[in-house]
């Protein structure tokens, strides 16, 4: 049994673990006299045996004249909230791997997912919850190549056998405790009893299910992004399976596609039915608020603004945002005050309930009050800072100021509020 890849004249970083398939894939390059680059990454999960898989990568390459390089993660340390150790081992690994590619050092990545693989995945999305898009299985991407994709488990453990490749096997491998583990031990063989050609059946549906996925991709509606949030403007207006390829293309740009499941779907669209500005939480810190006939989808950023006097030479930085009081000779709507108008010691605080704003040449009224009537969505409201002395706002930083601090023919100083 030979395995066929085929020889570019870029520089291919192979990602070896140590096992029989990675190394598999790195004979087969080194045969052809492929340019590569063996990349490791060392997870931290199985304390020394996981170090000593690594070691075993280097001495291979030494041994062989192969260049090598390793990056050591410590995964239990990293794991986001709802974030299963599969997908945070996975999420540290592509950081390496992106890395590598934005600085050049290779020019496509290559990885020793078979068919065998693809199938698990495929029956791992299934029992989780999936639509379409789920039945493709494991998709390329940008600058990353699966050269082994369309061969078995035993087609490549033939090879291994053919050229006596070495490699060491994690023991963890063995253990059901894992999703894919249990799948791959436990289901797996019997279904593979009663269906030998399971794994070309599921590549089928997989090949299929891209066709369908690729035009619905085209077709579902696209996100307008502003101040690393995402607003689908419109939304509830789509049929319901664009309204969901719609959800998952902009949870992938988040870079959180992995273990968001049908169930997060649909607790998004599920705000079809809730008030306006009806705020859902969702794995990795993500949420999605419904405002208008759309919604929008946001990171959370658990950050508090401590309560600080204004100072006019001082900057206030909150959720990436920096704001500072510059004086200038012209009058700009909306981010110009007065200062000598301002009393002794104003605030620059997060909004409260109870906050009163008068509007210039309006009426005062509740701040919330006025911030509904701009029609502010409610993670614009919570990015907000105020100017202002007790309850009395004169000044929503970067958005509007108070008819009492409005600039006049008397005015002798303008302060302009910087937002940026």
């Amino acid at each position: 049994m030979e395995l066929t890849v085929k020889k570019t004249n870029e520089k291919i970083g192979v990602a070896v673990s140590g096992g029989a398939d990675s190394m598999a894939l790195l004979h087969a390059y080194c045969s052809i006299g492929q340019d590569v680059l063996v990349v490791n990454v060392e997870h931290g999960i199985r304390g020394d045996a996981s170090k000593r898989d690594t070691d075993f990568v280097r001495s291979y390459c030494l041994l062989n004249n192969i260049p090598f390089l390793s990056r050591s993660v410590d995964v239990p340390s990293s794991l986001l909230q709802g974030e299963s150790t599969e997908t945070c081992a996975r999420r540290l690994r592509y950081a390496f791997f992106d890395e590598l590619l934005e600085k050049k050092v290779v020019q496509k990545i290559a990885l020793a997912h078979h068919a065998d693989d693809n199938a698990e995945t495929v029956l791992m999305r299934l029992f989780r919850g999936t639509g379409i898009r789920g039945l493709v299985g494991i998709g390329d991407r940008e600058n990353y190549i699966r050269p082994l994709i369309h061969y078995t488990k035993k087609q490549i453990e033939e090879y291994v056998s053919a050229h006596r490749i070495p490699f060491v096997t994690d023991e963890t491998n063995y253990s059901s405790d894992y999703t894919r583990n249990y799948i791959r031990n436990e289901l797996v063989p019997v279904i593979k009893n009663r269906f030998p050609d399971f794994s070309g059946a599921i590549a089928r549906l997989s090949s299929c299910a891209l066709d369908a996925d690729e035009y619905l991709r085209s077709v579902c509606p696209v996100a307008e992004v502003k101040d690393g949030k995402y607003y689908l403007k419109n939304f509830f207006g789509y049929p319901k399976i664009l309204q969901e390829y719609a959800i998952m293309e902009i949870v992938r740009s988040m870079g959180h596609l992995q273990d968001f499941e049908t169930r997060h779907v649909e607790s998004v669209l599920s705000l079809a039915e809730k008030p306006n500005n009806t705020e859902i939480d969702l794995p990795f810190s993500l949420s999605c608020v419904k405002f208008g006939d759309g919604v929008i989808f946001s990171k959370k950023v658990d950050e508090n603004f401590f309560e600080q006097p204004f100072e006019e030479e001082k900057t206030y930085v909150y959720k990436g945002k920096t704001y500072r009081f510059k004086e200038s000779d012209e009058l700009v709507s909306g981010v110009s005050v007065d200062p000598d108008k301002l009393p002794v010691g104003c605030m620059i605080r997060e909004r409260k309930d109870g906050d009163v704003f008068k509007r210039v040449n309006g009426k005062t009224k509740l701040l919330s009050d006025f911030l509904n009537e701009k029609k502010l969505s409610k993670p614009d409201k919570d990015e907000l800072l105020v100017l202002c002395s007790g309850s009395e706002v004169y000044a929503v930083l970067g958005l509007e100021t108070s008819d009492k601090v409005k600039i006049t023919e008397e005015t002798k100083r303008i302060l302009r509020i910087i937002k940026e």
